[in-house]
This record gives structure tokens, sequence and C-alpha cells, in this order.
């Protein structure tokens, strides 16, 4: 698949699904690419025509050192929705990835059908942060391999037992880490944007449908801030899914595929387009 063009940067992606079915623009969360879409991407792709991308700096698109905001990176997005031939979309953003959704959404309102924004927050003064649990598996211990770092953020970030519960799944996931891994400079200019970024304030500008899901065990972005974001959007709905933690697209994804096609189909017009 080509890349597409924004600006000087060069953003993989790929769409997978019927090329007619409804569009649904994947945004992924902080130091991950496409790829960690899992089992959740081919999922969606029998209802949805899906649309991937490596955001800049990770996986397959460019790479440079230098500093980029959200409002930059909600470029990327349009140059992919652009280059899939989509005029609108439905955006799915998750984590760091749902706070791109929102800037999306709240830039280009006329690109986006709806938003479905899982395990996220918009970044403001009520913004609740990780609990002890996880920020202790996010620090970096020297001597460890990568392989160990990634297993115990990811078994912090999930529901508890998870690793136990489905250890096909664990494994798939860290094996999706480890073959290739983020560079240092991209995860810290990934964090960089997020911290001069936060919609708080302009939510109640937000006319689509938006769907907030999170995992009722989420340390890495605990549900306080998903009820904080639906009670801010006009006409959110909220869902909390027992016993899922922050990697819900590996940990539960026949369910958030269930809940975000059960979603479009409900808010979806009679004879709408498919983009």
């Amino acid at each position: 698949m080509p890349a597409a063009r924004s600006g000087d940067w060069e953003i993989w992606w790929e769409a997978r699904g019927r090329s007619g079915a409804t569009a649904l623009l994947l945004v992924i969360g902080l130091s991950h690419r496409a790829a960690h879409w899992g089992p959740l991407a081919e999922l969606l792709a029998r209802e949805f025509r899906v649309v991937l991308f490596d955001p800049r700096n990770i996986g397959r698109s460019s790479q440079r050192d230098e500093p980029s905001s959200l409002a930059d990176e909600t470029e990327d997005m349009l140059a992919v929705l652009d280059a899939a031939g989509c005029s609108q979309a439905w955006v799915y953003g998750r984590s760091r990835g749902g706070m791109l959704a929102q800037e999306f959404a709240l830039r280009y309102p006329d690109r986006v059908r709806g938003l479905i924004l899982e395990g996220t927050s918009d970044n403001g003064p009520s913004r609740v942060g990780p609990t002890r649990r996880v920020e202790e598996a996010l620090r970096l211990v020297p001597g460890m391999s990568k392989e160990e770092i990634f297993a115990r953020q990811n078994e912090a970030m999930a529901a508890p037992g998870w690793k136990d519960r489905d250890p096909e799944a664990f494994a798939a996931l860290l094996e999706t880490d480890l073959q290739s891994p983020p560079r240092r400079f991209a995860v810290l200019r990934q964090q960089e944007a997020v911290a001069g970024w936060s919609a708080c304030g302009r939510l109640h500008l937000l006319r689509c449908p938006v769907l907030v899901i999170c995992g009722e065990e989420d340390g890495m972005v605990p549900p306080e801030n998903s009820r904080h974001l639906a009670a801010e959007i006009p006409g959110a709905e909220l869902a909390i899914i027992p016993g899922m933690g922050h990697l819900g697209m590996w940990e539960r994804p026949e369910t958030l595929a269930e809940l975000v096609s059960t979603f479009v189909a409900r808010c979806k017009p009679a004879g709408g387009a498919a983009d």
C-alpha cells in the first residue's frame, strides 16, 4: 500500500474489508503501530472498510527526531483519509489515539461521521492518571531486556490475571511489540505532543455521534476519565466493560467489535453513503 503524503511526512496506511462498506479509521495509541490493533482490526473488517496507519515516527511511516503537535498529526489522518478515498469516516481512537480522534473531529467535523473513544481522556485538569501498579511497571529498570519490559508493561496495563487467562493472546501481543519496537525519541515526541494538548472546554462543540468506551480494570487511563468525557460531550454514550483493562483490542476484541458495530448501525441514517 503506498504511503500518504502529509507535508514532508510519508504515512504508511492500509485498508481492509469490503471497498463499499462504511469507512472506519483506526487511530492507535502511544508507541504502538497499526499492527497493535491485533484481532480487533480483523473483526471490524468483516463489517467496515477499516483504514489503519502507522503514526509518524512509528513503524513504516517517516521517522525523524523533531517536535510535532497533535494538531500536526491530524494532518496525517486527513492525508490518510484522502489517500483512501474517504470523504467521511467513523473515527475510532484508543488511548493517545483517542486524543487525536477528538482533535481531528474538532478541526475537521465535516470528515467525521462519528467517534469511538476508548480508554482516553481530554487531558484537562480533571484527568485521572495511571494507578500505582501501572506507574511502577512503566518505570524502566536497568538491565531488563526489551521482552521483559514489554511483558511487564502489558501485564500491568491489562486487567489483572489476563496473562494467565489468555496466554496465547498475551504472547501474540508481545510478539507484535518485539517485531518493530519504537525508537526512544519517537515515544518522547509523542509524549511531548500529548503534554501540550487538551480538549478541555471544547468538547461541547462536538456534534457527531460519540461512543465512549473504557475497561472497568483500566489502570492506565482509569474509567473516571471516560465518565468525564461522556458527560462533557453532548449526547455521548458510555460503555464501561467489566473485566477489561487498557489493552481491549487484545483482551476483549469480540466485545469491542460488537459494541462498535451496534453503535454505528444505530446511528447510521437509512440509505447513507458508504463513506
